[in-house]
């Protein structure tokens, strides 16, 4: 019996995380995966020992105050060099699942990310291109907590007990490589191809540091990621106006999407709204070596205003 009231108390423990906000917070079918600062002092003040917070942010970010518990990661500690010798690829699966247990994050953690400005997303989909789906993102994220009155530290928690967490790593899962987008730009009747980035990035005027190559990939569709995130607050926009987003560029539920920007980092937002609002994830496809990798390599077009 004792056993029978253990099971059950940690199973509502779990639901009641998994489910956040109650239904259908911002009218989100899959709305288990964002948290608002409110639920998030909530179950910091219950102390729940499964509960593992991230800040993604840079080490002058993270210093100037973070999230009371959250442990810092960079870009640096969860990414990789390409065979061509370029940074900003997805680090291995041993190198992703030793820094997430080096934070104490177990196989059943509660793990919420947050950032100060777009990362926490691309965070997100590693964790998921290693098999940990229940991961959840701060609304608004440090901007939002303190818009909502939450306090911040200067000084680091305590290094964490080691966690057991265990990477599956799925090379197909939500990934798109640069044969794959070679071969997207000639069936344009099953993908459509979304540029993520600035418009200057787009049309060619600006040359961001680690490209090749000004310009686009050739067949592209536009599609900022602030269409999806407010740069201000933080917040992702709710389901209505992303809807309205669908409707006005004509993303295709039907078609399999593959996004990038300069390194497959902003791509990541327009991903997770997309996920959000209950699309399917083999469908969102994130072009991990983005506009790094396609300038790198002469033989891959370019397009330019």
């Amino acid at each position: 019996m004792k056993v029978l009231l253990m099971c059950l108390s940690l199973f509502l423990s779990t639901q009641a995380f998994s489910m956040g906000h109650g239904k259908g917070h911002k009218g989100f079918k899959r709305h288990e995966s964002i948290i608002t600062p409110k639920e998030l002092k909530s179950l910091i003040k219950k102390k729940d020992p499964k509960l593992v917070i991230i800040a993604v942010a840079s080490p002058i970010q993270y210093r100037t105050g973070h999230i009371p518990g959250s442990h810092q990661i960079w870009r640096g500690d969860y990414t990789g060099k390409s065979s061509e010798g370029f940074g900003g690829m997805l680090a291995s699966k041993d190198t992703f699942q030793k820094l997430m247990r080096s934070l104490g994050v177990d196989n059943d953690s509660k793990v919420v990310l947050y950032d100060h400005k777009y990362d926490s997303t691309r965070v997100w989909w590693a964790f998921f291109k290693n098999g940990k789906k229940d991961i959840r993102i701060l609304d608004g994220g440090i901007a939002g907590w303190k818009a909502s009155g939450g306090k911040t530290n200067i000084l680091a928690p305590s290094k964490p007990k080691a966690g057991n967490f265990t990477a599956k790593f799925d090379a197909n899962m939500m990934m798109a490589t640069m044969k794959d987008v070679q071969k997207a730009r000639k069936n344009t009747s099953k993908y459509q191809i979304w540029d993520t980035r600035e418009t200057k990035e787009w049309t060619g005027e600006q040359l961001k540091k680690g490209a090749y190559r000004k310009g686009r990939i050739p067949g592209a569709e536009f599609m900022n990621w602030q269409k999806f995130r407010d740069k201000k607050t933080g917040e992702f926009y709710d389901a209505k106006r992303i809807k309205k987003v669908i409707a006005e560029m004509g993303i295709d539920k039907n078609k399999k999407h593959i996004f990038y920007c300069q390194s497959g980092v902003r791509t990541t937002v327009e991903m997770f709204s997309l996920y959000l609002m209950g699309w399917p994830e083999e469908n969102l496809l994130n072009y991990d070596g983005s506009w790094i990798e396609w300038s790198f390599h002469k033989k891959n077009p370019v397009a330019k205003d």
